[in-house]
């Protein structure tokens, strides 16, 4: 059976990695989606509070098991750009790194961003970018096959900032036909990881998306949001055709868990567990509905 999982995201940082998995367990959750990076620093790894071997991740993994929770999927470090002076060599090494934790944290799944370049808005410079990814990606490749990890690219945004006003807008893997087409030329080390919060802000036609990435989907990054900011609320608080996604879902055929990456961070430690519960219940829902029952009867 799918799992129902969620992300570390807004309480990760607060409670650290056992004591989040254990209250993962406790709100209903079966998979955990394990951030490798700082909230406050999202272009560097974060492994184990220093720990340069990868005990903690294997000790990690032992506690998951011992709950009876899998760690699902992890988030390799992201906001790279390649204008601001990040080389492919410093990022290749951040990846590997964080491909050597997700193994040993018994994850299948490590989801990345691509690379962006600042003027990559729209159509403009995609095309540069996508092969500057491209390359990246291919020399990525053989290391995620020797740990046996598969990487999942992300639909993403950009933001740009227009007669004083700041908006997100399409940019690199937006579409689900350049992810598929990424996917399709750097073969089978890959798979796409579905944001449906990024979709809905670069205005995406969410059916046609999922139909575009079909069998590469492996993954979900689930949200909803206004259709403006990327503001990671639990399902049915924002404007997100939530059930237009799912029967898209279900009609494309997708096994995989049902994955919630929600912001916590304004929940009060005292009500993570309420307000987790909620987007648990919700999981079940969803599940019940890719897996062919009528979620609203149930």
């Amino acid at each position: 059976m799918r799992k129902i999982s969620v992300s570390g995201y807004g309480f990760f940082e607060r409670l650290g990695a056992a004591e989040s998995l254990r209250l993962a367990k406790t709100a209903g959750f079966d998979a955990f989606d394990y951030p490798l990076y700082d909230e406050a620093k999202r272009l560097f790894l974060d492994l184990g509070g220093g720990r340069t071997d990868l005990s903690w991740a294997k000790d990690l993994c032992r506690l998951a098991t011992d709950l009876g929770i899998a760690v699902g999927q992890t988030h390799a470090p992201f906001g790279y750009r390649a204008d601001d002076g990040s080389t492919k060599e410093g990022i290749l090494d951040v990846y590997k790194r964080a491909a050597e934790a997700t193994a040993a944290l018994g994850a299948k799944y490590m989801v990345l961003h691509p690379v962006k370049f600042e003027n990559c808005k729209f159509d403009f410079y995609r095309e540069e970018c996508f092969t500057f990814n491209l390359e990246l990606f291919s020399r990525l490749a053989p290391f995620l096959k020797e740990v046996g990890v598969t990487g999942l690219l992300e639909n993403m945004f950009i933001s740009e900032r227009k007669d004083g006003f700041l908006r997100l807008v399409p940019t690199i893997y937006s579409s689900g036909a350049e992810l598929a087409r990424a996917v399709d030329l750097l073969g089978d080390a890959y798979g796409v990881c579905l944001d449906s919060g990024h979709a809905f802000i670069t205005k995406e036609n969410i059916p046609e998306m999922v139909e575009s990435i079909g069998k590469r989907l492996c993954a979900l990054h689930l949200h909803d949001n206004t259709g403006d900011r990327d503001d990671h609320l639990p399902p049915y608080f924002g404007k997100m055709p939530m059930d237009s996604l799912l029967a898209s879902l279900k009609q494309a055929g997708y096994q995989g868990n049902v994955n919630f990456e929600v912001r916590f961070n304004a929940v009060p430690e005292s009500e993570l567990l309420t307000a987790m519960r909620y987007v648990r219940d919700v999981g079940v829902s969803f599940r019940r509905f890719l897996d062919g029952e009528n979620y609203e009867n149930n």
